[in-house]
């Protein structure tokens, strides 16, 4: 287990601080590193600015936001110190929503080493081939594999299986032990469990643990044309759906499980077809993962006997490989995971090092622990303690809470980190390009302003959290603005979201 260990003394007293410790305010605080012209595109009022002009422009843009003063919590942080430039609460623990990817995704590079990359083996012994998963979240996911279908990628497996000469398989055993089973967080919003951003969570995942229902009319019902990927085992119901299109329909239809894994319900109405795939989730992934495989074992002419998931207390699986292990680069994983806000990536990161600190079965609760750690270890020993609670890896569970001030600390300690730098800025969201925020910060000029950042929302919670600096350079700035209790009547997420947007271009001028 390669571990990264960075820094932390020297910032220690700032870290403290950031947890509520002793806070204070961070007025007259030297930035380093030369000033430089503001961008074109910024405004006169964002001119390039010493430490305390910024934080009593912070300061002015939180006052001016119409958001109560205790629904805000802000950080700001000279990267190359981790010194307070600005602080309003950032020592006040907050639900982060996604802005907990942040810290998940920053762990498991910590964790795992930049070099380290999920492999799920396909192994033969006699007659029996076992399926070694990895916790890979990625395999079949059509964002990452591009042009090659689900399809295609367990037809690699087959074709290599067949080309060895296997005819027949007595038993097809998926061994996704290096996670647990406890494949939903008890703490997500129960009447969502069917959203794509619930989709379970196991030691084998395949095509996002999500199934596609491609639609169309047939007799004036909506009917079902085929399931991606295919999986014939899986029947749909469709007697509680309509396709009706006059006056006064509306465009209802949806998916939804039922009692049986392997059958699901039409519902509502189909006004129109839908143009992509309407989803739902597969309950018990492992074992979907083993049906699916035996599905194109057989069409590839290899007769399966048995399919099962492996037991608890089942050996550890032996054999030499069958066909060639499937990878996934971790920088691969932390970019899809930010940069689209992947829940299903985030968790499984956060139980893979689970799994890796504790040599157990990967969970919430162990991944939780092993965060911690990595904080501790970053930032000083105790950090995590006044300052973090773990409840999920991807933000979705509203127990997780962080404080702005530990965000900031963190960003700044990946930013100067020699070799997790790279790729843990390269997979957050880049303001005005990419990811959730390409469309945000209109007046940014992208060209000379490079703001990687991540964003987090859930109901009456908004987040941004990220650096500020010069594109090709170690970013200046680490910021984190929280805003909690926001009120939909009240119009206070836009007016979150137009706070956190202020103060990007308040550090953007600053440079």
């Amino acid at each position: 287990m390669k571990m990264s260990r960075l820094h932390h003394v020297p910032v220690a007293a700032a870290i403290l601080a950031a947890a509520g410790i002793s806070l204070s305010a961070p007025a007259g605080t030297k930035a380093r590193g030369p000033a430089a012209p503001a961008p074109s595109r910024q405004s006169a009022a964002t001119a390039a600015a010493t430490p305390a002009q910024v934080a009593a422009r912070v300061q002015e843009a939180i006052r001016a936001s119409g958001l109560a003063a205790d629904a805000v919590g802000v950080s700001i942080r000279d990267v190359a110190t981790s010194a307070l430039v600005a602080d309003a609460r950032g020592g006040t623990s907050m639900v982060p929503a996604s802005n907990m990817k942040v810290l998940t995704t920053g762990a498991a590079l910590h964790v795992l080493g930049a070099d380290w990359s999920f492999r799920t083996r396909l192994l033969r012994d006699g007659e029996r081939l076992t399926v070694v998963g990895d916790g890979d979240p990625s395999l079949g996911d059509p964002a990452l594999d591009g042009a090659r279908t689900t399809e295609q990628l367990m037809d690699g497996w087959v074709a290599a299986v067949r080309a060895a000469g296997v005819r027949r398989v007595r038993e097809l055993v998926a061994d996704d032990r290096i996670l647990d089973r406890e494949f939903t967080h008890p703490s997500w919003p129960a009447d969502q469990l069917n959203a794509s951003y619930c989709a379970q969570v196991a030691g084998l995942n395949i095509h996002e643990n999500l199934l596609g229902f491609v639609l169309a009319a047939s007799g004036g019902r909506p009917a079902v044309v085929r399931t991606e990927p295919a999986s014939s085992w899986v029947s749909v119901e469709t007697g509680r759906a309509t396709a009706r299109s006059g006056k006064g329909t509306e465009q209802t239809i949806g998916i939804a499980r039922t009692e049986d894994p392997w059958r699901f319900s039409l519902r509502g109405n189909m006004k129109a077809v839908p143009a992509q795939p309407i989803t739902a989730c597969v309950q018990d992934p492992p074992r979907y993962f083993a049906l699916y495989l035996a599905d194109r074992l057989r069409a590839g002419g290899i007769a399966v006997d048995a399919v099962r998931t492996a037991a608890p207390s089942d050996p550890a699986a032996t054999g030499a490989d069958a066909a060639p292990p499937i990878e996934r680069t971790l920088a691969q994983v932390i970019a899809e995971c930010n940069t689209e806000s992947h829940n299903l990536y985030a968790e499984a990161l956060l139980k893979r090092i689970g799994a890796a600190r504790s040599g157990r079965p990967g969970s919430w609760t162990n991944g939780g622990e092993a965060l911690a750690a990595a904080v501790d270890e970053r930032l000083g020993s105790g950090i995590a303690a006044r300052a973090l609670a773990v409840s999920d890896g991807s933000g979705l569970s509203r127990d997780n809470r962080v404080a702005p001030g530990l965000v900031t600390a963190w960003l700044a300690s990946m930013a100067r980190d020699p070799k997790l730098s790279a790729p843990y800025l390269a997979s957050l969201a880049v303001a005005g390009r990419t990811g959730t925020v390409a469309k945000r910060f209109p007046t940014l000029d992208a060209g000379t302003v490079f703001v990687p950042c991540k964003t987090g929302y859930i109901n009456g919670v908004s987040c941004l959290s990220g650096c500020v600096g010069r594109p090709g350079a170690v970013p200046r700035y680490a910021f984190s603005v929280m805003c909690n209790d926001l009120s939909k009547a009240r119009n206070d997420v836009a007016k979150a979201k137009d706070l956190q947007e202020r103060i990007v271009m308040i550090l953007a001028g600053a440079l």
